[in-house]
């Protein structure tokens, strides 16, 4: 596998790892918010696989090829283009075309990071 899909995968996969469905309320539940964008939460212990295996600037790589994307299209979030790039970097690597569900809402303060 190239290290583009990996670091997608690794980036989406983190970003929805935070998920608790005892919690309801939003954003305190976690999942695929877009809250790896901060840099708090790159560096969290629980993302230390991130920055151990393939260095700090793996995630930091991932993030800055995303953003001209995010940055052309401002009315896709960060949460949602995470997951896209997830589900894309799969198919490229000749796995199955994963359906995705769009909507995902970004946090959008360091406060709402789970």
């Amino acid at each position: 596998m190239r290290p583009f899909p990996l670091k997608q995968l690794r980036l989406a996969w983190h970003d929805a790892g935070t998920y608790n469905k005892n919690i309801e309320e939003w954003p305190l539940r976690g999942g695929a918010n877009g809250s790896l964008r901060f840099e708090i939460e790159i560096k969290h212990a629980a993302n230390a696989t991130l920055s151990s295996q393939s260095g700090f600037s793996g995630l930091v790589n991932a993030l800055k090829l995303l953003q001209p994307i995010k940055d052309k299209y401002s009315g896709v979030t960060y949460a949602g283009l995470f997951q896209l790039a997830s589900a894309t970097a799969v198919e490229e690597a000749g796995g199955p075309k994963i359906p995705i569900k769009y909507g995902r809402v970004d946090v959008s303060e360091l406060e709402q990071c789970p």
